[in-house]
C-alpha cells in the first residue's frame, strides 16, 4: 500500500522518469488491473454524483410541506408529500439509469484508454521505434491515474467550491498530456523528430476523422429516428 501511494506521488514529482520506469515493466496482467480500476472508479464517481445531483434538486423541491404548500396550484396532506417525494425520486432514479450508465462508462473509459495506447503504439512503429503495445498502455494508464486524481478533486471540491476543482481538474488534465507526450518521445527515442510531428499529425488527424464521421452517422440516426430530419 505504501509502494502504490509513493508510487502516485512520483507520477507527479518525477512522471516523465516515473512512467518510463513503469513501462519497462511490460506487465500485461499488472495494466490490465490498474486500467480496470480506473475505470471502475471513474464510473462510481460519475453515477454518485449524478445521483447526489438529483437528490439534491428534489431535496430541494421538497424541502418541507410549508414550503411545498406555498408554492404549489393545490395544497397536499403531509402523507402526499411524502407520496410525492418519494415519486419524485424514484422518477429521478429511472431517469438517470445508474445501472447502464456505470456500465457505460466502464465501456468507455477502457475504449479510451485501449484507443490511446493503440495511436501511440501506431507512431512508434511508423517512426521506425521498437516498443510493444504494452509500454504505451502502461504510460496511458500513468497518464489517466493523474487525470483520475483530478477528476475526483473536481468532485470534491464541487460541493466547496466548484472554481477550485475546476482549476484542479484541468491542472491535472494538462499535467497528464505533457508528461504522457514528453514520456513517450523519450521512451521510442526518436532520431529524427520533425518525422515524429509528421507521423502524429498524419495519425491523429485520421483518428479525429473517423470520429467525427462516426458522431455525424450518430447524430443523423437520431435525426432521423426522431422525425426531424424533414425539418432540416
Amino acid at each position: 500500500m505504501k509502494e502504490e501511494l509513493l508510487g502516485i506521488v512520483d507520477l507527479f514529482k518525477t512522471p516523465v522518469t516515473t512512467f518510463v520506469k513503469r513501462a519497462e515493466e511490460r506487465n500485461i496482467k499488472k495494466e490490465g488491473i490498474i486500467a480496470g480500476i480506473i475505470a471502475v472508479v471513474l464510473a462510481l464517481v460519475t453515477i454518485l454524483t449524478a445521483y447526489m445531483g438529483a437528490m439534491k434538486i428534489i431535496n430541494k423541491t421538497y424541502k418541507s410541506l410549508d414550503k411545498y404548500n406555498d408554492s404549489a396550484w393545490e395544497e397536499v396532506t403531509k402523507s402526499e408529500f411524502k407520496e410525492l417525494k418519494k415519486e419524485a425520486k424514484e422518477e429521478a432514479l429511472e431517469d438517470l439509469e445508474l445501472g447502464k450508465t456505470f456500465f457505460r462508462q466502464i465501456i468507455t473509459t477502457v475504449i479510451a484508454i485501449a484507443l490511446i495506447a493503440g495511436i501511440l503504439f501506431v507512431i512508434a512503429r511508423m517512426v521506425k521505434s521498437p516498443k510493444d503495445y504494452i509500454e504505451m498502455l502502461s504510460m496511458t494508464n500513468s497518464a489517466y491515474i493523474i487525470y483520475l486524481i483530478g477528476f475526483l478533486l473536481n468532485t470534491l471540491f464541487s460541493y466547496i467550491y466548484a472554481p477550485i476543482g475546476s482549476i484542479a481538474f484541468a491542472g491535472a488534465a494538462i499535467f497528464a498530456i505533457i508528461a504522457l507526450a514528453n514520456s513517450f518521445r523519450e521512451v521510442i527515442e526518436v532520431e529524427d523528430p520533425n518525422k515524429l510531428v509528421i507521423c502524429s499529425s498524419i495519425v491523429l488527424t485520421i483518428v479525429v476523422a473517423v470520429l467525427v464521421i462516426i458522431a455525424m452517422s450518430y447524430l443523423n440516426s437520431l435525426i432521423s429516428s426522431s422525425g426531424l430530419s424533414l425539418l432540416f
